[in-house]
């Protein structure tokens, strides 16, 4: 039945999609800044690959089908893309696919208009433009990870942290240490709270990007048996700060930050 539906989908033709998109293609360039041609195959296949957007998202190897014809047509596919992400009818996920494939295809120039949807009311779009510009190795958008470090949504703050980490954004090493003191990342009452699993996230990337400012803390942090959980994280930042290697042991590893502590206190 899926793939009859597919078939039928296919199919389907619309002149009112087909003139707006024709429109809207021949304002893109070829690389030697010549207007692309139109040709009414390509009005009819972006059609269909409109129309695959509108699919259930669950739908066996949409994904591959939806990157296959966007392929296909690179740049004349991207007013389709554009038009999927902004449009609140087709499948979040499939939006999300879009985020992803107008990436893909014009690359560092798509960065500025996916960098707006770090805004968007949907928390799945929100993330897909984080993931959107690590893809794209996008250092410069300091105010946008920022924000999104203090996101309503867990997931995206986790997609935040991630990309400050891989991208080594030491300059956002302050506001990724002020989340160990964001009440929305613990859970229960006042006197009660407990940890969620995005601190281990939030320790690590403080030791990604250095910040040194965060060592004494964290030697602190490592003597305490109620943070034995997060030993493991505390360490890795710990060596990533400073440069030294931790013994093996968690006693033996105590009792060295204990005293890199005590003579970097010195030092200052």
């Amino acid at each position: 039945m899926k793939l009859a539906a597919l078939v039928c989908l296919m199919g389907i033709s619309s002149l009112s999609f087909a003139a707006a998109t024709e429109k809207k293609i021949q304002l893109l360039k070829d690389p030697n800044g010549r207007t692309m041609p139109l040709v009414r195959e390509d009005i009819v296949t972006l059609e269909r690959l409109q129309n695959m957007f509108m699919m259930d998202a669950r739908t066996p190897g949409l994904h591959a089908m939806l990157k296959r014809n966007t392929f296909k047509h690179r740049q004349k596919a991207v007013p389709v893309l554009i038009k999927v992400m902004k449009d609140s009818k087709y499948p979040e996920q499939n939006r999300w696919h879009a985020t992803m494939l107008l990436a893909q295809v014009m690359g560092t120039k798509s960065a500025p208009f996916i960098a707006k949807f770090a805004d968007h009311p949907h928390w799945m779009m929100r993330v897909a433009a984080l993931k959107a510009l690590l893809g794209l190795r996008q250092t410069e958008y300091h105010a946008v990870y920022a924000k999104a470090l203090k996101d309503p949504s867990l997931i995206v703050r986790v997609q935040a942290l991630d990309n400050i980490s891989q991208l080594k954004i030491s300059s956002l090493g302050p506001n990724v240490w002020s989340m160990m003191y964001d009440q929305s990342n613990y859970t229960g009452e006042k006197g009660a709270r407990k940890r969620t699993s995005i601190v281990k996230s939030i320790i690590r990337t403080v030791g990604d990007v250095k910040f040194e400012k965060a060592q004494k803390p964290l030697a602190k942090l490592i003597q305490k048996p109620k943070y034995q959980d997060l030993i493991e994280d505390l360490d890795y930042s710990l060596e990533k700060i400073t440069g030294e290697v931790s013994p093996n042991s968690v006693e033996q590893r105590r009792k060295f930050w204990s005293k890199v502590a005590l003579t970097n206190d010195k030092k200052i």
